[in-house]
């Protein structure tokens, strides 16, 4: 049975990268900072690949990619209100650096998305008022993560018993064991 809900959940995160709607396209990716205090932001998921390694987009500049080049374990959460389905994910990230990957991806995000990765500004910079955003020409700060899971674990709450795996990788297999919920 584990394997069928490991499948499922495969399946489902493959979905979430193509449909807009899905409940698991949007995710907490949680960091820690130097000090080790957490911080927890929304991003998108915009890949996965046959390994199951999460593909996300930032702008180089931003805190996480700071946090991620000094501790690369990460914390990632999903989570599906409609059928009550959250996993928790233990992951270690890191940023591309290739210009020909980073390149090949830039050239499939849209136009319109483009801007967001071109501000003068770093993300989080102060500003004395929202319009005064200002973007560069001909120039990016665009970059990609690579989030590859060690651990997820798998919550469903339902009746009469709720289900709760915890699934570890070994050699890119994946073994679930059931756990009290």
């Amino acid at each position: 049975m584990t394997d069928l809900i490991f499948h499922s959940l495969h399946n489902d995160l493959k979905t979430a990268t193509k449909q807009n709607g899905h409940p698991f396209r949007y995710f907490t990716l949680a960091t820690n900072d130097s000090q080790n205090i957490p911080h927890l932001r929304t991003v998108v998921l915009r890949d996965l690949d046959a390994d199951l390694n999460f593909y996300v987009y930032t702008d180089k500049r931003s805190e996480k990619i700071n946090h991620i080049k000094k501790n690369k374990k990460v914390s990632l959460l999903f989570l599906d209100q409609n059928r009550l389905i959250q996993l928790s994910v233990v992951a270690s990230a890191q940023m591309i650096t290739d210009p020909y990957t980073i390149n090949r991806i830039w050239k499939q995000i849209p136009d319109r998305s483009k801007q967001d990765y071109t501000t003068q500004q770093a993300p989080g910079d102060t500003l004395t008022n929202p319009d005064d955003v200002d973007y560069l020409e001909g120039k990016h700060f665009f970059t990609a993560l690579k989030i590859t899971p060690i651990q997820i674990e798998y919550l469903r709450l339902k009746r009469p018993n709720h289900i709760r795996i915890q699934f570890q990788s070994s050699n890119k297999n994946w073994k679930g064991t059931f756990i009290t919920p």
